[in-house]
């Protein structure tokens, strides 16, 4: 899948004449059809305006259609970081099953800030990413926000953007002031208020498998854990809790 939204497919060897490949929408049952090109070798269909859900990906044949079988494994960490990189309000995936069908994924997408790395210690919580799906910001400022879900409390940053990519640092003391309070993160650039999360790389389902170690801060006469986590959509968000008392 390229930036441009155009599918291609090559095949090692020369095809059949008069193959075609179809898209065939799961829901409504719409089909788009495209022929295999004149080397016989290759496809090319523009999908960047398919309607959302799943597509079903098929070369016809005659007048029976069969599934377009491949062993590529179709992700690709860094194309998928370039394809996010531009502005865009859908996204297509191409997908591979475990028999190794092809499909197309088609979804409605927002900007968010995509979580690529999170370090905890030393006080603070430094993190980096880039934005997706909002292209590059240039000349514009960047902050993070962290918003307490209950009384909206906000910590504020100044965060550094270079033309997609950000970094940013938050000292843990900042979230010590509510107890417990759960933050969540978003990142305003401009006209774009970005929610904080990692969903690029193909790994969905990180509340409970991802976890980061937490750090203690005087409240008091008693201490408070800051720690961030991973919210069950994907999203980093900080926890802050005050820590038991030990009983004797």
């Amino acid at each position: 899948m390229g930036v441009d939204d155009r599918l291609l497919i090559r095949w090692p060897a020369p095809l059949p004449d008069g193959r075609r490949i179809v898209l065939r929408h799961r829901a409504s049952g719409g089909t788009v059809e495209e022929p295999v090109g004149g080397d016989r070798t290759s496809a090319a269909l523009a999908v960047g305006e398919l309607d959302p859900g799943k597509w079903h990906v098929r070369l016809m044949a005659d007048r029976t259609d069969v599934p377009l079988l491949t062993d590529d494994p179709c992700f690709s960490f860094d194309e998928m970081r370039a394809y996010a990189g531009l502005p865009r309000d859908r996204a297509v995936r191409v997908v591979r099953s475990s028999e190794g069908y092809v499909s197309l994924r088609v979804r409605r997408v927002s900007p968010h800030a995509e979580v690529e790395a999170v370090y905890p210690g030393e006080g603070e919580i430094r993190v980096e990413g880039r934005l997706a799906y909002a292209g590059p910001r240039p000349g514009e400022g960047a902050r993070l926000t962290a918003v307490a879900r209950e009384t909206r409390r906000t910590v504020t940053r100044d965060a550094r953007l270079d033309g997609t990519e950000f970094r940013v640092c938050l000292p843990v003391d900042a979230f010590a002031a509510e107890e417990p309070a759960l933050w969540d993160l978003w990142l305003d650039a401009g006209d774009v208020h970005a929610r904080l999360a990692t969903r690029l790389d193909d790994a969905p389902g990180k509340r409970g498998k991802v976890s980061f170690p937490r750090q203690l801060v005087p409240a008091g006469e008693r201490q408070m854990s800051v720690r961030p986590y991973y919210t069950g959509k994907d999203e980093l968000s900080i926890a802050s809790h005050l820590v038991p008392e030990e009983t004797g």
